[in-house]
């Protein structure tokens, strides 16, 4: 596919009709893989960069509990880019321009990052997401609030436990919201000592 890089811009510019999403180019299929084998990507932008990952993995298979290529390069972003890939991929998630399973896997994992400056905006994505139209969507915000253990996602989980319709993930919801309700507990317990 040929591309001219501006190297003044740090974007790509295809000579092609590329379907415009946001601020950035989509990336075709071919394209993204190549880019995700490529480690020598510092031209692309992180929006750039995260859209291209998103699209190479949109036909992986995930095992459940695994941690998978696409979820060890989403966690290596966020560790090195902090806040900034954690924006990206709201603006990616939210706008569900991926693969609802995609989109699970990617809010499950994103509770389990160890990384501070960025915890703030993966803790607001994931109590956004508890709304989202997405069951898998839904159930992956769920899934990645259990992981942070942040009493102060209570709220959110009430309001997402009153409201869904599908029985199965109304129950998980409703085990993620006790667990994180026995933690507040406890933690008051022993602030009362």
């Amino acid at each position: 596919m040929p591309a001219i890089v501006d190297s003044n811009a740090q974007e790509i510019v295809f000579e092609h009709e590329p379907q415009v999403s946001g601020n950035y180019e989509r990336l075709d299929t071919k394209t993204a893989s190549a880019l995700k084998r490529d480690k020598r990507t510092d031209f692309l932008n992180i929006d750039q960069k995260l859209e291209a990952l998103f699209q190479a993995c949109a036909n992986e298979d995930f095992e459940d509990g695994m941690e998978s290529e696409f979820i060890s390069e989403l966690i290596s972003s966020v560790r090195i880019h902090g806040t900034k890939v954690v924006e990206a991929i709201s603006r990616i998630i939210l706008e569900q321009t991926v693969k609802p399973l995609v989109a699970f896997e990617t809010l499950r994992w994103l509770g389990r990052v160890s990384h501070p400056e960025s915890y703030r905006p993966r803790l607001f994505l994931l109590e956004t997401c508890l709304d989202s139209s997405s069951r898998l969507m839904r159930d992956g915000a769920a899934l990645g609030l259990a992981s942070m253990k942040d009493t102060r996602a209570i709220p959110y989980l009430r309001e997402a436990v009153a409201r869904e319709k599908i029985q199965d993930l109304q129950k998980d919801m409703e085990a993620v919201l006790f667990r994180l309700v026995k933690l507040k507990n406890a933690a008051i317990a022993v602030d009362d000592k």
